[in-house]
């Protein structure tokens, strides 16, 4: 029986449960993350509780558990389910409000976290690249509260991923109401051009003075991925540009090159959009170098 772990204690998932009245349930007001396990260990668990927490913190959510003590968790909640390579989320929620009159709100928040066999994509997407779609009815609206954080409000997000596997690609790239490029449904994006890495900004690399001039939308709804951070780190120190971009459609559809990138897929090369062939329909060369070192940056990590 796999097990997780629900506001500090450990329960076969069978027994775990959470209040009818939860505002998570009630009202998606919650966040969480995402993460990858490599033979037993978590990838930059670090990255993922510290955008955690900053959502939390942004949206009034709160995390009563250090970060030490999740980390302990995420090692034994893997030890207790026998996984070296997992799947992981770490979940919480508002959980349920309470209206004390000499007090004011109190909440008693949800905390959940739970591992589950890695389930990989098709390999047949790395060899050949995926496949993905435009967006044209939805648009991310970056002056929402929720825009740049994972939250639990993500059934646009579903409905536009159901939408581009109907039309035969494994993914949908979304625009802000701007019309500029922000992120696929459960990825950020990124595209090569003259071998230079092009991405949106976050909102938090949006305050840069410099960038905020240059890019003519205000506000961001790019996630801070903890993928997206590490492939910044890999290209820089390879050597290759980066450049925090705005990107409209026609940019996009110029590009040399175009990748995904989360914590599940890990780097995912694009080599279609729609019928719009890309690259010469093959994975290309900056994306596979930072294929190969990303796999061995996690190998250094978590060997």
């Amino acid at each position: 029986m796999a097990q997780v772990w629900l506001n500090g204690r450990f329960l076969d998932d069978s027994q775990a449960s959470v209040s009818v009245r939860d505002s998570g349930l009630l009202h998606a007001a919650g966040v969480f993350t995402t993460l990858r396990a490599y033979q037993g260990r978590p990838f930059r668990l670090s990255d993922h509780l510290r955008r955690l927490r900053e959502s939390c913190e942004a949206l009034f959510v709160p995390l009563q558990y250090k970060d030490d003590a999740l980390a302990n968790v995420a090692v034994e909640l893997l030890a207790r389910n026998g996984l070296a390579d997992a799947r992981m989320r770490l979940t919480v929620t508002r959980g349920i409000v309470h209206q004390d009159p000499l007090h004011g709100q109190h909440m008693e928040p949800t905390v959940l976290f739970t591992a589950a066999a890695f389930e990989a994509y098709p390999q047949e997407y790395y060899r050949r690249g995926m496949t993905v779609v435009l967006l044209d009815q939805q648009k991310l609206n970056p002056y929402d509260l929720q825009a740049g954080h994972k939250t639990l409000n993500y059934f646009s997000r579903l409905v536009g991923l159901k939408d581009a596997v109907q039309r035969g690609a494994g993914e949908a790239l979304w625009f802000n109401v701007h019309n500029y490029l922000q992120s696929a449904s459960v990825a950020n994006v990124f595209m090569v051009k003259d071998r230079a890495l092009l991405t949106p900004p976050t909102a938090d690399e949006l305050r840069e003075k410099a960038l905020a001039d240059a890019v003519p939308y205000p506000r961001s709804s790019v996630l801070p991925g903890v993928t997206r951070k590490a492939v910044i780190e890999l290209a820089r120190a390879a050597g290759i540009p980066v450049k925090l971009a705005a990107i409209d459609v026609n940019l996009l559809l110029d590009a040399d090159e175009l990748l995904l990138t989360n914590s599940v897929m890990g780097i995912m090369p694009v080599c279609r959009i729609e019928r719009r062939v890309i690259g010469g329909d093959r994975p290309g060369l900056v994306t596979q170098r930072l294929a190969a070192d990303y796999a061995e940056l996690v190998r250094r990590e978590c060997e």
